[in-house]
Order: C-alpha cells, then sequence, then structure tokens
C-alpha cells in the first residue's frame, strides 16, 4: 500500500487511472508481479485518489495488504455462522444485478445499534512482540489483456490469512487462492517505520481519538466535507479500517459514528456477504461503485464488505460486484504462522 497523494477536488476517473500503470515494456516486474499490482492498484482506486508511486520494493511488500485494520477486537473472534475453514469457493462471479437504493431513513438508529455492539467487546491489546492474526474470504479484480482486449476478471472467493506485528512492520500472508501469490505464503516484512503507511498498524489505529467529530476531521486530511471526492475517501479510509486489524472498542464504536457523518452515507436494509449471511448494509457511492459495509441482520457484528459498480467498467455492467471479503476469524498469537489453536500454519 502506498501513502496518499492527496487531491480530493479531482473525482478519480478509471482511464485516467491506467495511466499509473506501468505497461510490460516499461517496467523490470515479471508479469506475475505486474498483474498483481495492476489488481492492487485497481482495487485501491474504488476507495481514494490516486496514490504517488514509491520505490518497487515498498510497492511489493504492501501491494499485498491492501486493508488496514478491522475494528471488532478479542482474543479469538469467529464471524457469527461461520465455518471457519479455508478454501476456495469455485462458484462463478456474481452477474451484475439491480442495486438496492439506499436511504438515509434509520441510518443514524442503525448506526446507533452498530457502535453499541462494537463498544462492547472485549478490550485487547497485544503485546509488541505478539501478532495480529485474520482469516478471511476474500474477491478481487484484475484486469485480464488475453486477446488484445480489456477486460475486468473477478477472482472466485477463497481463503486469505494475513499475519501484522502491532508496529506493521513485520507481516506474512498466505493466500493460494490468488493467482499470483507464492502458494507457501510470504514475508512483507518492512525495513523502516515510515514505510508503514497511515493507520496501517495497531500503534496507529490505538492513537486514533474516540471523539467522532474529530476523529472525522483526521480521517478527511485536509478535504472538504461536502466535497463528494473528500466524502468517498473519508468513507473509504474507514472502510479500510474494517479488515484486518483490532482496534479499541472505544475506537470501533466512534468510527462507525464518524461514518454516519459523512455526506452521501446510506442505510440498505437488505444486503447479504459472500457467503450469503443476511444483513444490513452501510453505504457510500464514489464515481464508479458503492462500497457496502455489511453487519448481521440480528446481532449487528460486523461481517465483511464489498464494492459494486454503479456504472458499466470493462465488460462489467451496473450491479456486478468486483470486491468482497468475509471476516472468519481473529485472533492475537505469538509468532507468524501461528494459528489461534496453537498449531502451525
Amino acid at each position: 500500500m502506498m501513502r496518499i497523494s492527496r487531491r480530493p477536488q479531482e473525482p478519480l476517473d478509471h482511464s485516467d487511472f491506467d495511466l499509473l500503470l506501468p505497461r510490460q515494456d516499461e517496467t523490470a516486474l515479471p508479469k506475475a508481479r505486474q498483474d498483481l499490482l495492476e489488481e492492487a492498484l485497481w482495487a485501491e482506486a474504488h476507495r481514494t485518489a490516486p496514490r504517488a508511486p514509491r520505490s518497487r520494493a515498498h510497492r511489493t511488500a504492501w501491494i499485498a495488504l491492501p486493508a488496514a485494520a478491522a475494528v471488532i477486537a478479542g482474543a479469538v473472534i469467529v464471524a457469527p455462522d461461520s465455518s471457519g475453514t479455508s478454501g476456495t469457493d469455485t462458484r462463478p462471479p456474481k452477474a451484475g444485478a439491480k442495486l438496492q437504493p439506499g436511504t438515509g431513513k434509520g441510518l443514524s438508529a442503525t448506526v446507533d445499534r452498530i457502535s453499541l455492539v462494537a463498544a462492547r467487546q472485549p478490550a485487547l491489546e497485544p503485546r509488541q512482540d505478539q501478532y495480529i492474526y485474520v482469516e478471511s474470504k476474500v474477491t478481487g479484480g484484475r484486469v485480464d489483456r488475453a486477446g488484445g482486449k480489456e477486460k475486468l476478471v473477478v477472482t472466485p472467493l477463497h481463503s486469505r490469512q494475513v499475519w501484522h506485528s502491532p508496529d506493521g512492520l513485520k507481516n506474512f500472508l498466505y493466500e493460494p487462492g490468488h493467482a499470483f501469490m507464492d502458494k507457501n505464503g510470504e514475508d512483507l516484512d518492512l525495513d523502516r517505520p515510515d514505510d508503514v503507511t497511515d493507520r496501517g498498524s495497531y500503534n496507529s489505529v490505538k492513537a486514533l481519538p474516540t471523539d467522532p467529530d474529530v476523529l472525522l476531521k483526521r480521517l478527511y486530511r485536509g478535504g472538504r466535507m461536502g466535497n463528494p471526492q473528500a466524502d468517498w475517501t473519508a468513507f473509504g479510509e474507514i472502510g479500510q479500517l474494517l479488515e484486518e486489524q483490532i482496534a479499541a472498542p472505544k475506537i470501533s464504536a466512534a468510527l462507525f459514528k464518524a461514518a454516519a457523518k459523512i455526506p452521501g452515507v446510506a442505510l440498505v436494509d437488505k444486503a447479504a456477504d459472500a457467503t450469503g449471511r443476511p444483513g444490513v448494509a452501510i453505504t457510500c457511492t464514489g464515481p464508479n461503485s458503492r462500497q457496502e459495509w455489511i453487519f448481521d441482520r440480528n446481532t449487528y457484528a460486523y461481517l465483511g464488505q464489498r464494492d459494486v459498480l454503479v456504472k458499466p467498467y470493462r465488460g462489467l455492467e451496473p450491479g456486478a460486484v468486483t470486491y468482497e471479503t468475509v471476516v472468519v476469524k481473529r485472533a492475537v498469537v505469538d509468532a507468524k504462522k501461528e494459528l489461534p489453536d496453537g498449531t502451525t500454519l
């Protein structure tokens, strides 16, 4: 993941974004790594303004860690009604479907319930020598140029396991279902503290304010509330803090309350995560897609999120789901590759 070069006044256009991606004859990266970089950058484009390139080594390390922090804490947390098993779902990617409309009605009350659930989670503070473990199931989009035509291909749902040190410097990813990752997993350690992105570690998330208004100003990073790109970017900032980390319960609750204050955020009363579990969704619509955070319909526990196209894009119609993540399990463990049950990967 790269640091943001903030340009909130300029809505992201995917045709312009393609110019940021080096072509094969212009880079020393192997084709598999080039495809992986493009996939990760494309997914990132749905959430934020274009990001400034950094060193090749830094890009290679962080493209495989697209998310920054899941905000439900606990020694071991298994998602509701989840089997907790790894593996690959071979279902075909979802076709375009009619989007359920969002509404402001009931948003405040729903966010209050979600925040209350988050605030009641047991507090957990990993030691600096421990690791945060998150298992999830994910899909993602990549550009396929076979036959000289570019089209977006959505990967099947598959298992992903990550280990992060609290300072964000030591990381390991195991995602055998990914087309371009090492099937045995990859160390993604960083050399310097300033290589860790803003809010890219447990320690940085821990330092966030618990006042929703103060927190929201920080998430806007100087952008103006009411500017569509700044609103979309702020929502995306929080979305990245919902996936592969833990945070104090008070910060978790503040993040949801802050999100409800962003213009354009809406409630979708009927939604489902990638495994079909029913829920409600908190949504925000950007230039090309709608990001949805999905919560259990009865318990209001966070289940996962997804991106859904609102405009045609590279062969996919509005309603096509281009990115999904479902949380299976979170835990604190003592070493890389250690599983919550004490065994080793």
